[in-house]
């Protein structure tokens, strides 16, 4: 019986040094996103996704995370929400972090479920993002131009009732659809590419509806725990084998890329930069070399 317990211990042991050092992994994976609708001019530009930092620290004033953003030379930095944890007051060093992004490329940023604890908060964040360069979203567009071309890009912010109720529980939450998104959003612009940061992937019909060309989500942070095969276990809302966890999706004529995310305990799941390449070129169906996720 002795070496069985030594057994389970070593078990145990391994078990704990394997999350430990899983959650100090970071990642970068590489995908393709189509849409018959790009300009031209876009062709090939790569737009870096990010989500769901909260707590987590990569390094003295995020310098580990700051060194694989520049290694991947983005066109365009996305932050999907969640930059902080509900609860969190001191967040200069993730404005820092921000203006840090922006100095490698245009970075667009729209809030998670965890910032809207704090609307006081969230607004002066919003207000400090935009004195320094960042493109803070809050049901609002940006435009990017080149050569004579143009993309929609816009940020939705829905209430805090769209993901968890008054008492702190997910029961009987409400489901947007193409006309919610459309309240807050305004109807896009049909002849042109519109690109939707949207925090929580769950609600991928509604923006399918509501016209989304392209979507970058997190929010489920990859499943929290991922199983060979099965895929991402858990979703934030406590809900199991959720469908959107990690990789690109398709619907329709949207695509959506969502990230595992930055923060947030984990298992056999690490932290994870997403790099996608944009195309108007019909694309095969394989995984790109390297790819870590499922694409559908």
């Amino acid at each position: 019986m002795k070496w069985k317990t030594a057994l389970l211990t070593a078990g145990t042991v391994l078990a704990g040094v394997n999350v430990l050092l899983g959650n100090r992994q970071l990642i970068v994976d590489e995908g393709v996103m189509y849409s018959r609708k790009l300009p031209e001019a876009f062709e090939g530009k790569k737009i870096l996704l990010l989500a769901d930092l909260h707590r987590k620290k990569f390094g003295r004033d995020y310098c580990f995370l700051l060194d694989s953003v520049r290694a991947a030379q983005p066109d365009m930095i996305i932050l999907a929400g969640d930059l902080y944890s509900r609860g969190e007051t001191e967040i200069g060093g993730k404005v820092k972090l921000m203006r840090d992004l922006s100095d490698i490329a245009p970075t667009y940023y729209s809030a998670g479920n965890h910032e809207l604890n704090d609307p006081e908060q969230l607004d002066a964040l919003l207000h400090k993002l935009k004195s320094i360069g960042v493109h803070a979203l809050k049901n609002e567009m940006a435009v990017v131009c080149e050569g004579g071309e143009r993309l929609n890009i816009y940020g939705l912010q829905l209430p805090l009732r769209y993901f968890i109720g008054k008492d702190g529980s997910y029961k009987d939450l409400p489901v947007p659809d193409g006309r919610t998104i459309a309240r807050y959003l305004g109807e896009p612009d049909e002849r042109c590419c519109n690109l939707l940061i949207a925090h929580n992937p769950l609600f991928f019909t509604a923006y399918e509806q509501w016209g989304a060309d392209f979507v970058f989500s997190g929010h489920l942070h990859g499943g929290i725990i991922r199983l060979p095969v099965v895929g991402g276990l858990l979703s934030t809302e406590r809900k199991f084998l959720p469908k959107y966890t990690k990789g690109i999706y398709k619907l329709g004529s949207t695509v959506m890329a969502v990230t595992a995310g930055l923060g947030k305990l984990r298992i056999n799941n690490p932290s994870q930069v997403m790099l996608l390449t944009l195309t108007g070129k019909k694309q095969p169906a394989k995984h790109p070399k390297g790819h870590a996720w499922e694409i559908y």
